[in-house]
């Protein structure tokens, strides 16, 4: 039972284990698809990102760019506002200005102010040393407001001019620097008419002298060293210097304004920078020189959404993407900036990828399942098949080992009535129908054996060399005589041809053939033509004069039990499986047997059997 089994079996085991595969491969297919798809999505924001990232760079380098100019006019002028900007030079932080008077209520500049309108410039010089810069810039003082009362005006120049020549000559503390020019210029305002580009200068704009020294305006110089005056001090001296510019017109909004706006807020920064950086405060700052850096003070969201919606204009983001930058409470160098894109479009694509893929994951698993169904289905079915034929076999053998008996019984009564009875009138031929009915039913119990014996692999063929004319004959002349039908034999090539093979099952393997052509023929005499060659392997060929087979019943005609039904023929006995036990019998013999021709005429088939 086995034996029948392993095939189909071996033929299920191979077509599932490609079915597997197939299944196997289509889900790589599938896995690989959401891959490339996810990847080509990762690979579409990282790209964005970092176009995203190098226009904010860009964007960042503009702005310190276009903060440039600030950056040196409020290294260079006090009165600016320098809140917007950072400038390092040497390791110090030069802006944002730090500077802010000190937090003491010392007042020398308000003391030296009274005493000077108290005592003026004379009185205080002797008490100075005679031969000290600030007792000579006192004397020179003085000289001016002798001058001035006196209102020659020449003098009044020569005086102020060798004032400021002293002043570029002999830097002073900047107490008195600042002190004693303010109340000169009050002074020089209260009982004269000063020039006012002079006073511009000398207030606000400062005096280029011609040995290159410069003087700063009063309003500059506050600003620049407001360190050196306490609280109150550098309060009296704003209020004073602002006063004095509003009386002469100059300009002192902007002095205000900076003394308002107080001192800067120092920056942190870990000098020298390897790198531009994004501090915590919103600074964006870049290496310059040696120990030292610029920035500008930047608005990184504003600089985001302007990114994103020049991105948007090129078509490169939808409406609802949004763009984030990476903040920390520390520096960042720039380049280590992550510009990281939330966008609902790509999360919704890659979404409907892992739906796909678990859809087609789900409808591979159900084909899998349902694979494995139709396997068990067909394994069943096949299962069920192979004990419907076994039991089919089993009662085969067993009714027709059941009618040997009786048969040989009928035919043995048979015989013995011929003897006794024959040639009388009444007897007629019946005895001898008897006898040929029983020989034709014998015949048909035999085949179904063989073909029964042969199904179940239970024949153990004998090998022996068996002469292919002598076989032809004695078959064609007994098969014609259990037919009662006249033979026309023709041989061609047979003589010396020994077939390799059981005896027996040669035997049935001509007759059925035989058998066949005796039994579908409308043509009498039967001609049978049986031709045969070797060429290495032994060809025989056995043709008859009979109806003929159609083509596409060529294979039909060798299942079991298979019989052709022809028209203008009335039906003929037989099992059906002639023809079937001539295939098994080749097939036990190494050997074919097919329908080489067939028509009208006849039909012809061809056997072949494999050299000894």
């Amino acid at each position: 039972m086995w034996r029948k089994r392993l095939p189909t079996l071996g033929a299920l085991g191979i077509g599932l284990a490609v079915l597997t595969a197939g299944l196997l491969f289509l889900h790589g297919i599938f896995l690989r698809e959401r891959e490339g798809g996810l990847r080509a999505l990762e690979d579409q924001r990282r790209a964005l990102e970092q176009y995203a990232r190098q226009a904010l760079t860009d964007s960042l380098r503009r702005a310190l760019e276009e903060a440039r100019p600030r950056i040196e006019q409020a290294e260079a002028d006090p009165l600016l506002m320098d809140t917007e900007v950072v400038l390092f030079r040497a390791g110090q932080q030069r802006l944002p200005r730090t500077a802010a008077p000190r937090g003491d209520d010392a007042t020398p500049a308000r003391t030296l102010h009274a005493a000077l309108e108290a005592q003026g410039p004379r009185a205080l010089a002797s008490q100075e040393a005679p031969d000290s810069a600030w007792a000579e810039r006192l004397r020179l003082m003085d000289r001016f407001l002798v001058a001035q009362r006196a209102g020659r005006r020449p003098d009044i120049e020569h005086a102020f001019r060798e004032w400021l020549t002293h002043r570029s000559s002999f830097v002073l503390p900047v107490v008195k620097e600042t002190t004693g020019a303010l109340w000169l210029l009050e002074r020089f305002q209260a009982e004269g008419q000063p020039d006012p580009a002079l006073m511009q200068a000398l207030l606000r704009e400062g005096l280029q002298g011609r040995s290159g020294s410069r003087l700063e305006g009063l309003q500059r110089l506050l600003l620049e060293r407001q360190e050196s005056f306490g609280r109150s001090d550098f309060a009296f001296l704003r209020e004073r210097v602002a006063r004095l510019a509003e009386r002469t017109h100059v300009a002192f909004a902007d002095f205000n304004a900076r003394v308002e706006a107080g001192p800067g807020a120092r920056v942190a920064l870990a000098l020298p920078l390897e790198a531009p950086q994004l501090q915590a405060e919103g600074w964006y700052v870049e290496p310059s020189g040696p120990e030292g850096a610029r920035g500008v003070r930047i608005r990184l969201g504003g600089l985001v959404e302007a990114v994103r919606q020049e991105m948007r204009e090129r078509g490169l983001l939808q409406e609802d993407d949004a763009l984030t930058v990476s903040q920390t409470d520390r520096p960042l160098p720039v380049p280590r900036l992550a510009v990281s894109l939330a966008s609902p479009r790509m999360a919704g694509a890659a979404s409907a990828l892992e739906s796909g893929y678990r859809l087609k994951a789900v409808l591979l698993a159900w084909s899998g399942a349902l694979v494995l169904a139709l396997t068990g289905l067909a394994v069943l079915a096949h299962e069920r098949k192979l004990r419907f034929l076994a039991l089919r076999s089993e009662f085969i053998s067993t009714v027709s080992h059941e009618l040997r008996t009786p048969l040989s019984a009928i035919r043995v009564m048979a015989e013995t009535l011929e003897r006794r009875v024959g040639g009388t009138p009444g007897a007629g031929n019946y005895p001898s129908r008897i006898i040929s009915e029983a020989d034709a039913l014998g015949r048909l119990v035999e085949n179904i054996l063989t073909y029964n014996r042969l199904e179940k692999g239970r024949w153990e063929a004998r090998r022996e060399r068996v002469p292919l004319e002598d076989l032809v004959q004695r078959t064609v002349e007994d098969t014609a005589r259990l037919h009662a039908t006249a033979v026309d034999l023709q041989t061609v090539g047979l003589s010396g041809i020994a077939l390799p093979g059981d005896p027996e099952l040669l035997r049935m393997l001509f007759s059925n053939l035989v058998s066949n052509a005796c039994r579908y023929t409308a043509r009498s005499p039967v001609v049978l033509r049986v031709e045969a060659r070797q060429e290495g392997a032994t060809v025989v060929r056995v043709g008859d004069n009979g109806v003929g087979i159609p083509p596409e019943s060529w294979e039909a005609v060798f299942e079991d039990f298979r019989r052709l039904r022809q028209e203008g023929l009335p039906a003929r006995g037989g099992s059906g499986l002639g023809l079937a036990i001539c295939r098994r019998i080749l097939s036990l013999h190494g050997g074919t047997v097919r329908i080489a021709t067939s028509g009208p005429e006849g039909t012809t088939f061809e056997l072949t059997f494999p050299s000894a």
